[in-house]
């Protein structure tokens, strides 16, 4: 599914955990309890740079792997720093709600034909099994002209994948300033 990560069980105070270097989590599902656990802090960084904030992850708890969405990443709000990570568990079936980014791509190429991307939403809500929403959607921009608009239809994401909002949401329009 993802890229794989140790989850240890934490049982010491968040603080502690910090401390220590490692970064204080929950991972929960619909058919456990929730489980306090802890990630190390280089290797999580590491991965969210890699596959971003809404990733899915592969995780391993008291060596059995497990799947894995990121719901959620909590900051400091002085320091902007990693404060706390909610894992939410699935099984590849399992039909989860999540928020994908929206990758544009091309901007460059659109820019120098004096072209800009004015985004509105860079992220889509959706609802499917796990195993059908992917990492992100990426839309290419660089061949479109002023005045046109991204919607979420235009996403090409897979047909059972329902949509949070109407599908001729605006995403982006093509701008000349």
């Amino acid at each position: 599914m993802g890229v794989a990560i140790n989850a240890y069980v934490r049982n010491e105070k968040p603080k502690v955990t910090k401390r220590e270097g490692f970064i204080p989590g929950v991972v929960y599902g619909k058919d456990f309890e929730n489980i306090l656990v802890k990630f190390e802090r280089n290797k999580l960084i590491g991965l969210l740079k890699e596959k971003g904030e809404k990733a899915k992850i592969s995780y391993t708890l008291d060596n059995v792997k497990k799947e894995g969405i990121i719901k959620e990443i909590g900051r400091d709000f002085a320091t902007g720093e990693i404060i706390h990570i909610d894992i939410q568990s699935v099984k590849g079936d399992d039909t989860v709600k999540w928020t994908i980014p929206v990758v544009f791509t091309g901007k460059e190429l659109l820019n120098n034909r004096g072209l800009y991307l004015q985004v509105y939403s860079n992220e889509v809500d959706v609802e499917a099994e796990a195993s059908l929403i992917p990492d992100n959607a990426e839309f290419e921009v660089s061949s479109m002209n002023y005045g046109e608009e991204v919607k979420i239809k235009d996403l090409n994401l897979d047909p059972v994948i329902k949509l949070a909002k109407d599908s001729e949401t605006i995403l982006a329009v093509i701008t000349n300033s």
